[in-house]
Order: structure tokens, then sequence, then C-alpha cells
């Protein structure tokens, strides 16, 4: 098994535990379409961040230099991620984007504590 398999695997359930309870939470908010579109965006951020998590554990052993290029890529990555879901939902009307991109940012922004919270795990 790959070294830092086990603490990604740990950050990926984490995160899809953060995901769900964002959706069932959104679900008694928005309407059936707009939730569907939320979903996809929550789903999104929880692959952008376990990449992200997947790379940054990797480099943790290697070099500052490494680190902070992993760190780069995990966030081109979410900038990438951002800018497809903005392209994939061009043209659709903003109460069909607004929950797709919305999602997908707060999505980040939440699950960037449980990245913090792997990365810390290490150091202490």
């Amino acid at each position: 098994m790959p070294k830092g398999f086990r603490r990604t695997a740990i950050s990926a359930l984490e995160g899809g535990v953060l995901a769900a309870l964002a959706a069932a939470a959104l679900k008694a908010r928005l309407e059936p379409a707009a939730w569907s579109r939320a979903l996809v965006g929550l789903a999104a951020a929880w692959v952008a961040s376990t990449a992200s998590v997947a790379l940054l554990i990797a480099a943790q052993a290697g070099a500052p230099r490494d680190f902070m290029r992993a760190f780069g890529a995990g966030v081109m990555l979410r900038g990438l991620v951002l800018a497809a879901l903005m392209a994939g939902a061009m043209g659709d009307g903003w109460d069909l984007q607004a929950p797709l991109l919305g999602a997908y940012a707060l999505g980040v922004l939440g699950l960037l504590l449980v990245e913090y919270r792997q990365l810390m795990v290490k150091t202490k």
C-alpha cells in the first residue's frame, strides 16, 4: 500500500461525510432541480479536495519546494474544476447556475478544513 494512502482515504471519507451532510441540509432548502445541481457542485468539490489531499500528503515527506508545488497544483485543480463547471453551466438560467457554483464554492471552503486537519496529523 503506498505511503500516505491511509491518510488520504481517511480524508476522503471525512470529506464525503461533510459533503453528505451539506447535501442533506440543502435538500430541505432547494427544489429538486436545483438540489441535483448542488449535488454536482458538492461532488466536484469533494473530488478536487481529495485529489489535493493526495498530492499534499505525497509531497509532505519531500522538500518544501515539492510541498509548495503540490499546494499550487491543488489550487490550480480547484480553479480548473470551477472553470469547467462554469463552462458547463453556461446558458443555464441563474436558478440552476447558483446552486451548482455556490455548492462548489462552499464545498471547497468547508473541505479545506478537512485538508488542513489531515496535514496537521503528520506534524503532531
